[in-house]
């Protein structure tokens, strides 16, 4: 399953990287009222976030083929982290019901940085 997702056309890992942004936005951005209201537990949000940012973290390796160039992990860290830091603050100006978190941004960033580990050990084990 590995070397066939390692396999696939760049074209289609851009594509697929630029769709998953989008939904991030998409999420990021709608007010509130919009979004199905289901409350698991206290803090499920962040859990969404570390998860949403996590796979973005993943596919933008993926996209640039870091198991081959590993500089393009050095780019995907700051790109990624700061998307998420970006959508916070776009939150915090919007003024539609959406609030700027801290916590959502330390929840972004440890997915991030999660799913960069999680795709540099499956890269070096296959």
């Amino acid at each position: 399953m590995i070397s066939f997702l390692l396999s696939v056309r760049p074209f289609f890992r851009y594509f697929l990287l630029v769709v998953y942004l989008l939904c991030i936005m998409a999420l990021s951005l709608l007010p509130p009222q919009d979004l199905p209201k289901i409350q698991l537990f206290e803090g499920a949000d962040k859990v969404v976030h570390f998860m949403m940012y996590l796979i973005f973290s993943v596919l933008g390796c993926w996209a640039l083929k870091a198991e081959e160039n590993r500089y393009g992990i050095w780019l995907i860290v700051p790109l990624t982290i700061g998307w998420g830091i970006l959508m916070e603050f776009i939150q915090l100006e919007m003024r539609s019901g959406r609030s700027f978190s801290w916590y959502d941004i330390m929840a972004n960033t440890t997915g991030v940085v999660v799913g960069i580990i999680i795709y540099v050990f499956a890269s070096r084990k296959f």
